[in-house]
Order: structure tokens, then sequence, then C-alpha cells
């Protein structure tokens, strides 16, 4: 597998600064070398990882470290990007709506894997929002799973309200749960451990961590509180027993 390294970054760093669209034909060769077979090869392997337990989710086959920007984007953004990403995601069915993901991202100055729902619709939030009022045990269990506990350390971010949502007391236990406006989890990824030749192996783990919050928020989304669900007060005994949907979105 080929290995991202300090190379990598300095690519990226330089890219940003580019103004002629000319640039990257011209250093093509250190772009594939530093950039995108390492991409390649990390994608193949955590998807290899992730599909075994969870074939649903869909990863880029193409196009790996795409680092130059479309026309319009151009214009005001510059015409390369100074990083670099790629998600993991199943197909809602809908224009409007994602389900919960994987996300990865690097760039000179953070590498972080993420997953969860980051941008979730009104109906998507309200619906999450609800759990969370009536019976949030699921979540309380998952983070307190020792496994998954040690990598993610709270729900959500910097996409919270500032005041309290509408239809919830102020001091519901779980406000701050409540005020979230993205429901996902995140954790920044050392430039040693990025570097690693096992790195592929500590996203892997981070994505099947994170396939316990995904199936949690699933559940979520397919019933209100209160129906006859598994994952009810009193339900699910281990938080082992919260698998991936067997459901093929395609």
């Amino acid at each position: 597998m080929t290995r991202f390294s300090q190379k990598s970054l300095d690519f990226i760093r330089k890219a940003s600064r580019q103004k002629k669209a000319d640039w990257l034909d011209k250093n093509r060769a250190e772009y594939e070398a530093v950039l995108v077979e390492p991409t390649r090869d990390l994608v193949t392997a955590v998807a290899k990882e992730i599909r075994s337990i969870a074939p649903a989710y869909k990863f880029p086959t193409r196009q790996f470290a795409r680092i130059k920007r479309s026309s319009d984007r151009a214009k005001t953004q510059g015409l390369y990007k100074d990083w670099l990403g790629f998600s993991g995601s199943r197909d809602s069915g809908s224009l409007f709506e994602d389900l919960p993901g994987f996300y990865f991202h690097f760039s000179v100055d953070e590498i972080f894997s993420a997953g969860g729902l980051y941008m979730p619709s009104s109906k998507q939030t309200k619906q999450i929002r609800g759990w969370i009022a009536e019976d949030a045990s699921a979540l309380d269990r998952l983070f307190q799973d020792r496994r998954f506990g040690k990598l993610f350390k709270q729900l959500g971010g910097e996409r919270k309200l500032k005041t309290f949502p509408r239809g919830f007391a102020q001091d519901h236990p779980r406000i701050e749960w409540l005020k979230l406006t993205g429901f996902y989890v995140w954790r920044p990824i050392p430039k040693k451990i990025f570097f690693s030749a096992g790195f592929s192996d500590v996203l892997a783990e981070d994505f099947r961590q994170i396939l316990k919050l995904n199936a949690v928020l699933d559940h979520y989304l397919a019933s209100w509180p209160g129906a006859q669900a598994g994952l009810r007060r009193g339900g699910l005994a281990h938080l082992d027993e919260i698998q991936a949907p067997a459901v093929n979105w395609d």
C-alpha cells in the first residue's frame, strides 16, 4: 500500500497557491505519486473492510484525490483545493435527504475521520430530536461503549443552535443534544498515524465504530419514539447487537 507522507501535504499547500490552470499537468507525476496513489490505496482498503459488514455503503471508484476545482468555483475559491477527502455513503432515494455515512478529510492544517448525519433535513432533525427527548438510552450506551468512547468523545460539534429548540423545555436533561442541528462524531488524527503503513486499518476501525452510531440514527429515522422497536428502553442489552442495516439501499 502506498503511504501518505509530508510530501503529500506539501503538494496540497503548493497547489492551493497556484494561479495557472496548466500547473497540475506540469506536475502530474508528483501528483500521482504523493496524492492519487495513496488515496486510491486507502479508499480501496477501507472500502473492502466496510463492505464486508455493511455492503450498502458506496465509496469512490474513480477520480481519486481530485484537487482541481470546477470552473465556477475556481473563480471565487481558487484553481486548486487546499484539502482532500472522501466519503462512504448510501443512496437515500431522495434529492433532499442523506443517510448517515462516513467521511475522511486531510489538509495541511487538519486530518480527521467523521461519520453520522452532518446535514439532516428538518424532518430528520425533528425525528431524531423526538427520540433523544423520549429515550436516548441507545446513544447513552454508545458513548459508554469502551471501543466507541475511546475514539469519539461527543455527539455533534459546531452545528448547534445558540438557543433551545422550540417544543422542548430549557431544563430538559438532554438539552445539549436537542440543540444539535447535525448528529455526527469526529476525531483528529495525528500526522504520525496518517503517515504510517497501518493507517488504512486505523481508519477502517474508526468507520466500524461509526457504523454503531449510524445504526442508531437509522433506527431513529425509521421509527417514532414509543413504537415497538429493538432500541427502546430495556431493548438491546449490548451495543454489539446494534448492527448496520442489511437493507440494500440500491
